[in-house]
């Protein structure tokens, strides 16, 4: 990234803020928001943030594949000025395992497409979380259903145990309602919310981290 690229991404994020402020939200410098990433912890929910917005901007490949296949079943490689295409880099070489990726813009080249602007997602709890197109059904084997669920978001399918399905149904609700709670109402600070919301916070952050740290793709 070059000074130009950064001086426009800090003036974006200086006019995203002050426009922010001015519908009634906080301050983000007055309370040490500005960088996220400052404690190691804050990680998980950096790049759950990256993931949930820039959302359907996904790819994916499986074991043994060099190219990703974005949402949009576009086939694609990393832009060669990526860090991640560098040579040495996990996403430069032919994946071990199922790997996804989040992308900031899909480039048509003449043969072929690039994804720039990319980053390792560990984990798609966040995208389970937060997608808008979201279903879950029994899981049916030789017509026999299983003590499993199928969770649907997209063309992303993903099994789990019923209980965790509910679980994850559940809390995607919760937090869903306690965001359009807040951003309808500015002036409504994270003190303001009752006993519930603050259980439903705490869960989302164990969540969070527990879907990351156990994600054997982590990089």
């Amino acid at each position: 990234i070059n000074t130009p690229t950064i001086n426009m991404i800090a003036d974006l994020r200086r006019n995203i803020a002050r426009e922010l402020i001015t519908i009634g939200f906080d301050d983000p410098h007055s309370k040490n928001w500005h960088n996220r990433n400052s404690v190691e912890m804050n990680f998980p929910f950096l790049q759950a943030t990256i993931a949930a917005g820039i959302y359907p901007n996904l790819a994916s490949r499986e074991e043994g594949q060099s190219n990703f296949k974005t949402l949009g079943n576009r086939k694609a490689k990393i832009h060669l000025s990526s860090v991640n295409a560098c040579k040495g880099q996990p996403l430069s070489r032919k994946s071990q395992i199922l790997e996804y990726v989040a992308y900031g813009e899909l480039v048509k080249g003449v043969s072929s497409y690039t994804l720039s602007l990319t980053t390792h997602i560990a984990s798609l709890m966040p995208i389970l979380l937060t997608a808008k197109e979201f279903r879950i059904r029994p899981l049916h084997l030789d017509g026999d259903q299983t003590r499993e669920s199928l969770i649907t978001v997209d063309d992303i399918k993903c099994r789990c145990e019923n209980e965790s399905a509910f679980g994850l149904t559940v809390l995607r609700n919760r937090c869903m309602a306690i965001f359009e709670r807040v951003v309808s109402n500015p002036n409504l600070t994270i003190d303001g919310l009752d006993h519930a919301d603050w259980k439903a916070l705490r869960t989302l952050d164990v969540v969070i981290r527990s879907a990351f740290q156990s994600s054997p793709g982590r990089l």
